[in-house]
């Protein structure tokens, strides 16, 4: 086994790489650095953009797994330049069910559900309501039939590992580190669901699938809980205020996943899944500490860092 880490570099490459490292399978990190200023971790290394076909074309017949994590991320980073979200969450990954053979690990998104009020399994209606959601479905599509497991993943928490950028753009950390910053948190509506997962699960879920048998999409997300009970674990853990607003939450999504599947299937066992506390501890303490000096910074969302390099010019 010798695996290409595609986005290797990024939040979740963090623990899929110190996955690997863990089980001694060999590996190669692939990545333009889009959200990275530098790359540190001593791991095999290759700088290069997946938009660079003739570059992979070479690489590609030499790795017998390919993990895939490579993607502009999240709806609002989405729409700083939608032709390059296209081109690289769609289209891309077309070129790749097409030129690859082996096996392929591929990360979607609970998103693609949209708005829902049922629990929904892997044949649930699809219901993208951005062009985030609308891309990795579209992804989803051409890897069908294909040697490739595809995870829809609930919304990621907590730390990676040593080396990659923390997303502070998620809910639990974001939540986490103005519940700290400010002493208190508010919440607008809080009936809305979502599912959630520890990052590091979701490494070590990717790494111990690589040669499973099963294909096809699954649910991936440990918890199901909505906006309101999250408020309330964050309050209990740094102490905050938690203030309730009648305002509505710009964000529409409304979902909650079943994992039945995944269990049934060991894709991952659940009962060892960390929980959300677990997360909010992590970013706690490292805020507490002085190991985030501002966690307010642009570098840790991904709507902000790429509206910088297009106003810089950077993004292309």
């Amino acid at each position: 086994m010798k695996v290409l880490v595609v986005g290797g570099a990024g939040y979740i490459g963090g623990a899929v790489t110190d996955a690997l490292l863990e089980k001694k399978i060999p590996f190669t990190v692939y990545d333009s650095l889009l959200y990275e200023h530098l790359y540190l971790k001593p791991v095999d290394f290759i700088f290069g953009d997946i938009r660079d076909t003739e570059k992979l074309s070479k690489i590609l017949p030499q790795y017998t797994h390919v993990i895939w994590l490579a993607a502009i991320v999240g709806d609002p980073a989405c729409q700083i330049k939608p032709e390059l979200t296209v081109a690289v969450n769609q289209d891309a990954v077309k070129w790749l069910s097409e030129n690859y053979e082996g096996r392929i690990v591929f990360i979607s998104t609970c998103s693609v559900y949209g708005q829902h009020d049922d629990v929904l399994d892997e044949n649930a209606p699809t219901n993208p309501l951005s062009l985030y959601a609308q891309t990795k479905l579209a992804a989803e599509a051409y890897l069908k039939g294909k040697n490739a497991l595809i995870l829809r993943l609930g919304t990621v928490f907590g730390v990676s590992d040593a080396f990659s950028r923390l997303r502070m753009d998620l809910a639990v950390n974001y939540m986490t580190a103005n519940a700290i910053k400010k002493g208190k948190l508010s919440v607008f509506g809080g009936d809305q669901w979502r599912p959630f997962i520890h990052v590091k699960d979701v490494g070590n879920a990717i790494v111990n699938n690589l040669d499973h048998s099963a294909s096809g999409v699954y649910n991936l997300a440990s918890f199901n809980i909505t906006i309101k009970e999250l408020g309330e674990i964050i309050s209990k853990i740094t102490s905050c205020k938690v203030e309730y607003g009648e305002q509505k939450f710009q964000d529409a999504r409304n979902y909650r996943v079943n994992n039945s599947k995944a269990a049934k299937d060991s894709i991952f066992d659940f009962n060892s899944a960390r929980l959300i506390e677990d997360g909010v501890k992590e970013i706690t303490n490292l805020i507490q500490n002085g190991r985030i000096k501002y966690a307010e910074s642009d570098v840790y969302f991904n709507e902000r860092h790429l509206a910088n390099l297009l106003k810089n010019n950077e993004l292309k």
